[in-house]
């Protein structure tokens, strides 16, 4: 999510000063005894700068990883919530003024950025590949968490007969209303290309004419979402029947709406969520051993309780209690219903398929 216009002025005002963004987030977290006193006032905290996407992950990673690594260490974390997207990532290390030290990405953009020179290798002496389960453990990017798009519909409209399958998601005859998807199109392509079986097939390597042609086809009823509220609110007001949603999202609305919204595994496609450090990364090495601190079972399980995302590690898919299991797209049971996602595919293409899907949005 973008930073608010204060805190854009607050930094600038800082930098005016001399501050670094380092101390600012610090000063404006509270982490470890940090205050608002420039840098010679003052002992350098120890402290790592861990760059997500703000709100309530801010508040799992603290619970889940962050309190008990500085425990262990003495070393803070402090969160930057203002989305280390890859363009921010680019434009930090190319700016000479790396103020994170590790940040939450996706696989495609792991591959994208480790090949462009902006990511630091992940040491694999540090961080154990045997607890990422494969294909996410990445030369320039460990595998953190997975998540899933899956397909959500209202029960109400659908009593009789509910959709079973992206087949069903893009048969707007048998199965009426509007029809929602990523904007920025992850898990809408694949959809597209398994919409020809009513079992998941592998969707890789995805024909982007094929994905827009059919994605066309629903354009009189479909709307694209950009977040997990946006597309809750248009179930709420109706305006959509179904939904190609990130699962953690679907959980919540079948939660909240008391079953009025369902979801299904069948045909979800599995991404990761993977942990990446910046080249030149002020906090270095200590980035690596963090990594291997969130690895272990316990603490992804916690991390699976608060956000309802799925454990990298498989040992923690094994110990996960069964009342989080339903919630747990890698559990076996889940896992089985779905494909997992072809990073690679992304990285080489996603521009191109951007691209092309908005030109389809615009066009009359």
């Amino acid at each position: 999510m973008p930073i608010s216009p204060f805190l854009q002025d607050a930094f600038a005002l800082a930098r005016r000063n001399g501050w670094s963004r380092r101390q600012m987030l610090g000063a404006l977290t509270g982490a470890a005894g940090a205050s608002l006193l420039p840098r010679s006032s003052r002992a350098a905290a120890k402290e790592l700068v861990f760059a997500s996407w703000g709100g309530d992950e801010i508040k799992s990673l603290t619970r889940a990883f962050g309190k008990s690594y500085e425990a262990a260490t003495g070393t803070s974390i402090v969160f930057d919530g203002t989305g280390p997207t890859e363009g921010a990532i680019r434009t930090l290390v190319d700016s000479g003024d790396v103020s994170w030290d590790l940040c939450d990405a996706d696989g495609f953009t792991a591959l994208r950025l480790g090949a462009s020179g902006h990511l630091s290798a992940i040491d694999y002496k540090t961080v154990d590949p045997t607890k990422i389960m494969p294909p996410f453990a990445f030369t320039h990017g460990a595998g953190g968490y997975a998540y899933s798009y899956v397909l959500a519909f209202d029960t109400e409209r659908f009593e009789g007969r509910p959709p079973l399958s992206w087949k069903d998601f893009f048969d707007t005859r048998k199965f009426s209303g509007g029809r929602a998807v990523y904007r920025w199109m992850n898990g809408a392509f694949e959809a597209a290309m398994m919409a020809a079986s009513d079992k998941p097939t592998d969707p890789y390597p995805i024909d982007i004419n094929t994905a827009i042609t059919r994605l066309a086809k629903l354009k009189p009823h479909l709307l694209t979402w950009e977040t997990g509220e946006q597309v809750q609110q248009m179930f709420v007001d109706k305006t959509i029947s179904m939904a190609c949603i990130w699962h953690t999202r679907a959980v919540a609305l079948a939660k909240e709406s008391e079953g009025k919204i369902a979801f299904t595994w069948a045909g979800g496609i599995v991404y990761p969520g993977v942990w990446v450090v910046p080249k030149g990364n002020p906090g270095g090495f200590d980035a690596f051993n963090l990594i291997a601190h969130m690895q272990e079972p316990a603490r992804q399980i916690e991390f699976t309780n608060l956000q309802r995302v799925g454990p990298a590690n498989p040992a923690a898919t094994a110990a996960m209690p069964k009342a989080l299991r339903d919630y747990d797209p890698t559990q076996p049971s889940n896992l089985s219903q779905q494909v997992i996602v072809d990073s690679k595919w992304w990285a080489d293409n996603f521009d191109k398929a951007r691209a092309d899907f908005a030109d389809m949005l615009q066009r009359s």
